[in-house]
């Protein structure tokens, strides 16, 4: 060994390396899968809320153009 050498690599080190690359990468897919869920939660909420809001100008449209029929 050289000066500044740490040694081998140990027994069984390439496969730790890939078991943890593997486990890291999966984390971080789940985190991503976790936010995308939580955006698309949001735009449900926000697609009821507009349907409901078109809902009420619907309505508001028809009580206008019946008063008009009178």
């Amino acid at each position: 060994m050289a000066e500044g050498d740490t040694g081998g690599v140990r027994a069984g080190g390439q496969a730790q390396a890939d078991a943890f690359s593997k486990r890291e990468q999966a984390g971080e897919d789940f985190y991503v899968r976790e936010k995308e869920l939580e955006k698309l939660q949001a735009l449900k909420q926000k697609i009821a809320e507009h349907k409901k809001h078109l809902e009420e100008l619907d309505k508001h449209v028809e009580e206008t153009m019946a008063q008009g029929k009178k």
